[in-house]
């Protein structure tokens, strides 16, 4: 009976060698993916710190191209603002009239036409009265 024991235990030594190979094998395959794990997650927190610093860089251009262009908005206004005050206004073309007459047709009163329009008052009120479908409001 001793021996059928000691063929057991040798049997079962063999077995944990055995599970032990196993186990040593698949802590080196382990060890192999962390490792190449590691290096893709280095690559990819490289990758962020480069798009994090294109990020910086874009958003500084941005930043001076905004003061450029508010800049460049206030030179145009002021210097509408300039001929606006120089310039005297200048006559509604004939085809300019399509749009006056649209805005008299929907109820817009003479005051809005010569502030909005740049016509005289003479001129709003002729064109409301032959525009505007027997509406009086706002003739003078």
């Amino acid at each position: 009976m001793s021996e059928y024991l000691v063929l057991v235990l040798a049997g079962v030594v063999v077995f944990m060698l055995a599970v032990l190979v196993r186990l040593l094998r698949q802590q080196q395959t382990l060890k192999q993916q962390f490792q190449r794990l590691e290096e893709r997650v280095q690559r990819s927190n490289e990758d962020v710190a480069g798009l994090c610093s294109a990020a910086v860089a874009v958003d500084r251009r941005l930043a001076a191209n905004d003061s450029r262009l508010n800049s460049i908005v206030d030179q145009v206004n002021t210097q509408r603002q300039t001929v606006a005050e120089v310039a005297p206004a200048e006559p509604i073309p004939a085809g300019g009239y399509e749009d006056v007459i649209q805005k008299i047709r929907s109820g817009v009163g003479i005051e809005a036409l010569v502030r909005d329009c740049g016509l005289t008052r003479d001129e709003a009120v002729l064109l409301m009265r032959l525009h505007g479908g027997g509406k009086r409001s706002g003739l003078g």
